[in-house]
């Protein structure tokens, strides 16, 4: 090879030469006016290479995303929640998606329970039909609806000991939660229970005591969550209510100042300090009858 061809100069970035002793060059190329090139090289050390890389990576470096809340605001615009807003029972939900499957699993428990006679269906197919549907809704209610129509999460676990701990969370701005998915969620709620209740009694009545099975499963399940919302919901109301009697004594305070506080303390306190010293100087006082 000529000598040209082994000092052909190596560009920035495409080859990282490495090793204390090694050097790298870049060609900095200029052309003359009159078509004539000549060849400026600058010698560049591993550090600077090392150096213009770090500069490079730091210009690309992306932010870290800030943690998602659990407690969604507003449901994400799609087909499926444009058609659901249609509907006027979800036309003011912020979560028709969520409403939606509130209400759907536990409507399909009943109507299968109740118009299982005109398909003849058998029993097994029904109530394993049933439970599974129930089951559904138990985790829909528990685990999505809760928290985005309402703002609301419950748990409880057994601890060691063998006493049940309840965990409650909730939203910390109520006023983000619509008016619609809240009455949406509640009665969804309640009004399962109490058709489950009306059909254990009409069962009784009939003698149709197999179908208990899947009455009472019904009914267990919507308690659980019955309760465990209730219970939620009064931590968060009396949450709030504390929260906003700390922020009128903390507003009180700050009107009235601290200094005017402490000074009003302290002449009461000089007072009755006067009126004590006044009394041990007269004596006790006593009466003869």
């Amino acid at each position: 090879t000529s000598d040209s061809e082994q000092h052909t100069p190596t560009r920035t970035g495409q080859q990282r030469h490495r090793g204390p002793h090694l050097r790298v060059f870049r060609d900095r190329a200029t052309m003359s006016s009159g078509g004539t090139g000549g060849d400026d090289l600058e010698f560049l050390t591993t550090q600077d290479m090392e150096d213009e890389y770090n500069e490079a990576d730091a210009g690309v470096a992306e932010a870290p995303a800030a943690p998602k809340s659990i407690f969604e605001t507003e449901e994400p615009t799609s087909r499926w929640t444009a058609a659901l807003k249609k509907v006027s029972l979800f036309k003011e939900s912020r979560h028709p998606g969520a409403a939606c499957f509130h209400l759907l699993f536990k409507t399909l428990a009943v109507l299968v329970y109740e118009f299982q006679g005109l398909f003849n269906l058998g029993f097994v197919l029904v109530c394993v039909a049933c439970i599974v549907l129930l089951a559904f809704d138990f985790w829909t209610v528990k685990n999505v609806s809760g928290r985005l129509l309402v703002g609301l999460r419950w748990w409880n676990y057994v601890k060691e000991d063998g006493t049940t701990e309840w965990v409650f969370e909730s939203i910390e701005d109520m006023s983000e939660i619509s008016p619609t998915d809240r009455r949406l969620f509640w009665v969804g709620l309640y009004a399962p229970a109490v058709v489950w209740s009306i059909l254990l009694l009409v069962a009784l009545i009939n003698f149709n005591f197999q179908w208990f099975i899947v009455i009472f499963a019904a009914l267990s399940l919507s308690s659980a969550n019955i309760i465990g919302y209730t219970k939620c919901s009064k931590e968060a109301t009396a949450r709030l209510q504390k929260f906003a009697e700390g922020g009128v004594a903390q507003n009180l305070v700050g009107a009235i100042g601290v200094s005017n506080i402490i000074s009003g303390l302290g002449s009461m306190m000089g007072q009755q300090g006067q009126q004590g010293a006044q009394g041990g100087a007269r004596g006790p006082t006593t009466m003869s009858v």
